[in-house]
């Protein structure tokens, strides 16, 4: 039997694909359904293992592309669904997988679930992967969904300055000089921020090289960035960091 979750911000689309999967494609089970970016995060984190998502593209708070930005995707199938076929047509371009306009055929339902369970996971992976990059509108207008005590949110990456590791939890800091506590360590940071401009200085820091303002060269090294703060740069991330600071011209003050 193979799992799966619907993703719609339409809740006569959820019902009826529901139905349809129901009548015309047997093995397949419904587990949860989710309409938005943070509930589809949510569902798919408390819902595992799920093997198949049904995502819209288009959700009323956002794109189904930044729950694959939020999630790690490697163990899933999808199938896109949407009511714009210009959308629809996009998301093909750049990648060979597949989608359903709504409303759903029947027909075309039993096709891609067919085509996409048939695939390699590694491929299917690689392609998800491309696809994500080239729908990611880049960092002024990408959002990160992150944990808290009362739930997930989604915040934009341009306002968060750095990342501080707290034991098995880190302090994020936004340019607004307020802070939150995000139940992952920095290592998982590290990783969620990997599509964008941001660099482990030390094992207990994570910038956004966009708000770095100055390197000193005093000490092992430390940098000033954009909410006041000074880090230090650990001693092996010294030449990595230099390198990608000559290349946007930053100033470093040899103090």
């Amino acid at each position: 039997m193979i799992n799966a979750i619907i993703i719609d911000d339409e809740p006569a689309a959820r019902a009826s694909l529901a139905l349809e999967i129901k009548l015309h494609c047997p093995g397949i089970r419904i587990i949860a359904e989710a309409g938005s970016v943070v509930e589809g995060i949510e569902v798919i984190q408390s819902n595992r293992p799920a093997d198949l998502l049904f995502l819209d593209i288009q959700l009323t708070d956002g794109s189904g592309f930044e729950i694959l930005q939020n999630i790690d995707f490697q163990n899933y199938k999808i199938i896109f669904t949407t009511a714009h076929s210009e959308y629809a047509l996009r998301a093909i371009k750049f990648s060979p997988l597949d989608y359903l306009l709504k409303p759903i055929d029947a027909e075309e339902l039993k096709a891609a679930v067919e085509k996409v369970l048939q695939s390699r996971q590694s491929d299917f992976y690689e392609q998800i992967q491309r696809l994500v990059q080239q729908m990611n509108p880049g960092m002024a207008s990408s959002r990160v969904a992150l944990a808290t005590a009362d739930g997930i949110h989604l915040y934009f990456v341009k306002n968060i300055v750095r990342c501080a590791s707290d034991g098995n939890y880190t302090t994020v800091h936004f340019d607004d000089r307020t802070k939150l506590l995000v139940a992952k360590t920095l290592k998982d940071m590290e990783t969620l921020f990997r599509p964008f401009h941001f660099e482990r200085i030390h094992k207990s820091h994570l910038i956004n090289l966009d708000h770095l303002r100055r390197y000193y060269n005093r000490f092992a090294g430390e940098v000033e960035m954009s909410d006041g703060s000074f880090l230090p740069v650990a001693q092996r991330k010294k030449t990595q960091l230099l390198d990608l600071l000559n290349n946007v011209n930053l100033s470093i003050q040899a103090e």
